[in-house]
């Protein structure tokens, strides 16, 4: 992120109340991490990917660095969500404990 984008976003999630920087912070942790689709309606899913996939052009900024930006300003006690894990991410943390079926 370049050094005129990083002061706008930091004046912008300053005037965020710590409430919604942390409600901001987990939205985009999960769309980082790879938006479950089995959370989501299919034409919900979609229309968030569209958003989404032009955030570069609207924010100046990817995602990531958005996300960043937030874990920064809300510093060390990031939140995490509190919701049973779905199916992907189980399987997920299956995988990445175990090793994939197939290459074991």
């Amino acid at each position: 992120m370049d050094q005129r984008v990083r002061e706008h976003v930091e004046a912008w999630v300053a005037t965020l109340s710590p409430e919604s920087r942390a409600a901001l912070y987990l939205l985009l942790d999960e769309v980082c991490g790879g938006l479950d689709v089995s959370r989501h309606n299919r034409f919900g899913f979609l229309r968030l990917r569209a958003e989404f996939e032009t955030s570069g052009e609207i924010l100046g900024c990817s995602l990531e660095e958005l996300r960043g930006a937030l874990a920064v300003a809300l510093g060390p006690d990031l939140p995490h969500r509190d919701r049973p894990p779905s199916a992907l991410e189980a399987l997920r943390e299956r995988i990445g404990s175990e090793g994939h079926p197939d290459f074991r």
